[in-house]
């Protein structure tokens, strides 16, 4: 059973680190898109009480505060609302909503509020925040559902317990999992579930992967980061077949340790990904120095991910996705590619800052039109302004 009686009494330092990324994306996304003047329904599937009892704010009342902004600046404006899915907490929730316009709270599970998901307008904008306590209600198969309905656009930020489910996985299949919390990763920060089966595992990973790569870890041939690793890659093919965009972030409480979630993120817009993707890359450089309080610290990995070491060349890595991909590329796809490649580990503009220190040297960077309205060479890197491509210089 699941261990949440004490989780809402303060609000803990990787919860604000995944609300933080969630608040600040909110704010440029809710102002792009409702320039479609079609509907955006933003939607927290595992919301919570939406206030801590140290008296933080959970992300219903972040959703909310944001919608109150919006109606604020346009009391006429009836094309943005916040929908609240609750099953334990569904009256403290309407208490602490209940100042708030365009907000309502669905009782019940994520899972059995999903048809009404399906009966909203194909016409919307549909965001996803799914941040559940463990692993529950995660069956693939929703997912899915809610791609087929074909809303306008659809976005989704998903928090994913990967360490979670290895050591629920390595539960069902008899193997010992005591050994695999150290330090910070305690056993009441993961749900457990009695009734849980390795059939509801398989939905929840969408197939039967995960098993293999348990059995490699029961036979020493990797240890739990490569297992992590290993399952993350194979859980993000699957998420890669509903979005044409993914990017995820490890969220660690120490930069050594195996990550507590995995932050995924899925767009169908590559302007969605690149912002969400940078906004990720600031949050974990901030997050970065605060666990080092300012002094460098020994044997901390450098990137959020152990497949970029120290010392990788970012312009080598430019040059090397140019070469894959026909040799030059529209600058946003490029940029795309680059947080396909790389996750997280750099910024849009430590992208930006190498490219103008390549251009004219490795590679060319070609603007329309070619200059400013005032008769200057255009120089800037605005894909929004500008049709820029990024070549291999021959």
């Amino acid at each position: 059973m699941g261990h949440t009686h004490n989780f809402f009494k303060s609000k803990k330092g990787w919860s604000r680190q995944k609300d933080g990324i969630f608040d600040c994306y909110l704010l440029p996304y809710i102002a792009k898109i409702l320039t479609t003047h079609r509907p955006l329904v933003i939607i927290d599937c595992f919301a919570g009480k939406g206030r801590f009892d140290d008296g933080n704010t959970g992300s219903p009342i972040i959703i909310a505060d944001h919608i109150s902004s919006v109606l604020e600046s346009d009391k006429e404006n009836k094309n943005i609302r916040g929908l609240f899915i609750e099953s334990k907490y569904g009256r403290d929730l309407e208490t602490n909503l209940r100042n708030y316009k365009n907000c309502e709270v669905w009782q019940g599970t994520f899972e059995e509020n999903v048809n009404r998901i399906l009966e909203l307008d194909s016409r919307c904008n549909l965001f996803l925040y799914i941040d559940p306590y463990g692993i529950k209600c995660l069956d693939f198969q929703q997912f899915e559902l809610i791609k087929n309905k074909n809303f306008s656009s659809l976005e989704m930020l998903l928090n994913f317990n990967s360490f979670g489910f290895l050591r629920e996985g390595c539960r069902l299949l008899n193997l010992n999992y005591e050994n695999l919390f150290k330090d910070d990763q305690s056993e009441d920060e993961y749900e457990l579930d009695e009734s849980n089966t390795t059939e509801r595992m398989n939905n929840i990973a969408h197939g039967e992967y995960w098993q293999s790569i348990i059995d490699d870890y029961k036979n020493d041939k990797i240890d739990m980061f490569k297992a992590e690793e290993l399952f993350l890659n194979e859980y993000m093919k699957q998420i890669k077949n509903l979005f044409a965009y993914v990017v995820n972030i490890p969220i660690r409480l120490k930069i050594g340790n195996i990550p507590k979630y995995r932050l995924i993120f899925g767009s169908n817009h590559p302007h969605g990904m690149i912002l969400m993707a940078d906004n990720m890359s600031r949050r974990w450089k901030e997050l970065k120095n605060v666990q080092r309080g300012g002094q460098k610290a020994l044997f901390e990995y450098e990137f959020p991910d152990q497949s970029i070491r120290p010392g990788f060349d970012l312009k080598e890595g430019i040059l090397n996705v140019l070469r894959k991909h026909n040799k030059s590329l529209l600058l946003q796809e490029l940029l795309v590619k680059l947080f396909e490649n790389y996750g997280i580990a750099f910024s849009k503009k430590d992208y930006n800052d190498k490219i103008r220190e390549m251009e004219g040297n490795q590679i060319l960077v070609d603007r329309e039109p070619a200059y400013t309205k005032t008769g200057k060479k255009a120089t800037a890197l605005d894909y929004r302004k500008y049709k820029i491509i990024v070549g291999l210089k021959c």
